[in-house]
């Protein structure tokens, strides 16, 4: 969990406000005194916070993580449901299917369950193209992965065999600086079937040759837009890299990459994975980072309003 920067401002600046205090007339420096004793206080119950505020996060987590690991037994079809599990099913039942309802009881797979769940996010939808469709509905689990003692976190991608690449699991990790800011990603290299990497395409250039003033047709293969290029690794902790990059005049493209894969596996982190159901059916029509957006939107229209009015 990140640190609270208010915390991490206040516990840095001892130093400046003894001198600050020093500089005060004799009767403002008296009273600024008796202020930081006060202060002192608060900066002890902001560090006794942030200890609780670990302590229940790790609680939440234990128990969030039975919820994700039974949820993922259903989505993966690995056991049947429970008499618990179905207790309301009744209130959504229609017709004959009261009477169906134990021999649709099996344990298999809800088929493209994470695909759905994906594609009905706004901003992970906006990274995902045409040719990945077909990958993602091999896709059989999402995981999350916290490291001990840090900020870092993986995040774990499941896949059934499928047409387009060997691996099963496809692994994407995050090093955060100060506990909010990430500076270096690392991926699962992916082992690509032959013809089937989405991530790369071919393209066709006229070239004319100069000596025989021929016009020729080459193929170029070139990067291509796809979900899957979130499995790159970018290091902006890389001196020698950064430094190319900063030649290539790329450093600001890579820096950017760096914060849509970031917000991305936050948004799988916060939203996706707790409140999958939701995705899947597509009732969560806004992410909530769309729904902040369109607050400070009607908010700022109701400001302009005001002025007009005045």
């Amino acid at each position: 969990m990140a640190q609270n920067p208010a915390i991490i401002e206040v516990a840095e600046n001892p130093e400046e406000i003894k001198k600050k205090i020093k500089a005060l007339p004799l009767k403002e420096k008296l009273k600024a005194v008796a202020l930081n004793y006060y202060l002192q206080q608060k900066k002890k119950l902001d560090i006794e916070l942030e200890k609780e505020m670990k302590k229940l996060q790790i609680q939440f987590d234990e128990k969030a993580a039975k919820i994700y690991k039974a949820s993922n037994e259903i989505i993966e079809g690995t056991r049947l449901l429970t008499e618990e599990e179905l207790k309301d099913v009744d209130f959504y039942l229609e017709g004959e299917e009261a009477t169906q309802k134990n021999q649709a009881l099996t344990a298999e797979p809800i088929n493209g369950y994470w695909f759905k769940a994906l594609k009905n996010s706004d901003i992970i939808a906006q990274e995902i193209k045409d040719r990945d469709d077909p990958i993602l509905k091999s896709l059989t689990k999402i995981e999350y992965e916290p490291q001990e003692k840090s900020d870092n976190f993986s995040l774990n991608f499941y896949f059934a065999p499928n047409d387009y690449f060997k691996n099963s699991v496809l692994k994407k990790k995050f090093i955060l600086k100060d506990g909010e800011n990430p500076v270096k990603s690392e991926g699962t290299i992916i082992e690509w079937n032959d013809g089937k990497n989405v991530t790369r395409k071919l393209i066709k250039k006229k070239q004319l040759e100069k000596k025989s003033g021929i016009v020729k047709t080459i193929s170029q293969e070139v990067d291509a837009e796809s979900f899957f290029i979130f499995f790159k690794p970018i290091n902006l902790e890389d001196k020698e890299q950064i430094e190319k990059w900063v030649q290539e005049n790329k450093l600001d493209k890579y820096a950017e990459r760096m914060d849509i894969d970031y917000d991305i596996a936050r948004m799988i982190i916060d939203e996706i994975i707790p409140y999958s159901l939701e995705y899947y059916l597509g009732v969560k029509i806004n992410d909530a980072f769309d729904d902040i957006e369109e607050v400070d939107a009607e908010s700022s229209k109701g400001s302009d309003d005001e002025e007009e009015n005045k």
